[in-house]
């Protein structure tokens, strides 16, 4: 996969919390499985079927606090993570245990019962390590011989693979167009840069040419990422509003609603200065309605779904930036996040919290810096300064739920990608470590991060 065949639209995708990983790829993985099983039921011979459901991994290991059997089973079920009703999402789980049956609109009824088969395992697949941190694997069965088997890799961001071809199902840019020629070719930040130099075309124009090549035009483009900007507003306004517990058993009390409220009444800490608390206050609010299973957009993950919205709410606010700003802002963080994915990784099950929020920041300091007038030189290096500071960052959610210590990540991540745009234009956009180093570093280090600190709740702040 290279970075510059990946869409602005395959970054950034509407769907549900708490996790794109182990919630909204599990969930396309099982839609993708129905399509397979569907095909197959429809010249099959009659008989008594089944389906059995494999969770391996980190899946396994913060599948319940992450709701993973629930989101298969809205897959299985038909539902979509963008489209469907959020109730209808997670009543799903709950309707499979009580009628033990998957419509599949033919003949065979497919019997499926979640409580007895979604399997729990952890690290050893075929008797063999995995060939992904989330690993999982669909059968349907006739009797008790599999008939149809498909093993299936979610690999962060809602993104997912089959492990026997590795080509991502869920990206309608992605399936015909890999091997396009563009007319601005990149699958590194240097060449980026040196496109939009030597081109003279603004950073977004650039991703939008080759987008349209593709066959995403940029009415196209441009009317999809106003409904994701929409989504980031009803997010941050429903997380603003809303008070109460939220669900898993840590008894963590929502905030944002009693913070933003001190903002507004003019109470908030007399040292604070500047944008104050808006931004982590934004964030907080997207990631508690993350936490709670709600609408939200990766960005490029779940667990760090408030970072970007929290940044671009306070820009559009303190600067008045355009709609369409907002939207060359978001095509300029994708090209960060797609830098990130191909280079790197945006799993935490794979790398740590450094592939989610520290990812994130550096997308959102690429984008304010390009919002705000930087050069493209600026806009590399504030994607590094956020990649560098989130280096080595452990991925330790207490329970498995994406709540303590994921929220105030993604508060801490906004104050940080705010103050990264702001050191980069402040400057000439020439630095040391370049935004491509930085990311071979995450890379090595997330490879050398001990297991235990990489999304399975076993060690860090996940031992409570």
């Amino acid at each position: 996969m290279r970075a510059d065949h990946i869409s602005p639209l395959d970054m950034f995708k509407i769907g549900v919390g708490p996790s794109s990983s182990h919630t909204v790829g599990p969930m396309v993985a099982a839609l993708a499985f129905r399509e397979s099983a569907l095909a197959w039921l429809k010249d099959a011979k009659s008989g008594n079927y089944s389906m059995l459901v494999e969770l391996y991994g980190s899946l396994s290991l913060t599948g319940k606090g992450h709701q993973t059997d629930g989101a298969v089973c809205a897959g299985l079920a038909g539902l979509n993570p963008k489209s469907s009703q959020v109730a209808d999402i997670w009543g799903a789980m709950g309707k499979l245990e009580k009628e033990e049956t998957l419509d599949f609109g033919t003949a065979s009824k497919v019997k499926f019962k979640p409580s007895q088969d979604i399997k729990w395992y952890e690290w050893s697949f075929n008797g063999e390590s995995l060939p992904h941190p989330n690993t999982m694997r669909f059968c349907l069965m006739r009797e008790t011989e599999p008939v149809l088997s498909e093993v299936i890799l979610s690999v962060g961001g809602g993104f997912i693979e089959k492990l026997e071809d590795t080509k991502g199902l869920n990206s309608d840019s992605l399936k015909n167009s890999r091997f396009k020629d563009l007319p601005y070719p990149y699958n590194s930040a240097a060449e980026f840069v040196e496109q939009v130099e030597t081109s003279g075309k603004q950073p977004w124009e650039l991703v939008i040419a080759n987008q349209e090549v593709l066959g995403l035009s940029e009415v196209t483009l441009r009317d999809r990422l106003s409904e994701i900007l929409q989504v980031f507003e009803n997010c941050i306004e429903s997380g603003l509003k809303a008070e109460g517990i939220l669900p898993g058993g840590l008894n963590v009390r929502r905030r944002a609603k009693s913070l933003y409220e001190k903002i507004m009444a003019g109470k908030e800490s007399s040292w604070s200065s500047g944008l104050g608390l808006k931004p982590s206050v934004y964030a907080i609010a997207v990631n508690e309605e993350n936490a709670a299973g709600g609408r939200v957009v990766t960005a490029p993950t779940n667990g760090s779904s408030g970072l970007i919205p929290a940044v671009f709410r306070t820009l559009k606010e303190s600067r008045d930036l355009s709609h369409e700003t907002l939207q060359n802002g978001l095509i300029v963080a994708s090209v960060v996040g797609a830098l990130v994915k191909t280079h790197a990784s945006i799993s935490g099950a794979e790398v740590g919290c450094q592939g989610e929020v520290g990812t994130s920041c550096a997308m959102a300091a690429a984008g304010a810096t390009a919002m705000l007038g930087g050069t493209v030189r600026q806009i590399e290096q504030a994607a590094e300064i956020g990649i560098e500071h989130h280096l080595g960052m452990t991925c330790d959610p207490i329970k498995g739920l994406v709540q303590v210590p994921c929220i105030e990540r993604n508060a801490m991540g906004a104050v940080k990608a705010l103050n990264a745009a702001e050191l980069s234009l402040a400057g000439d956009g020439q630095h040391m470590i370049s935004l491509d180093k930085a990311l071979l570093v995450m890379k090595q280090t997330g490879l050398d991060m001990n297991q235990k600190y990489k999304e399975t709740a076993t060690g860090g702040l996940a031992l409570g």
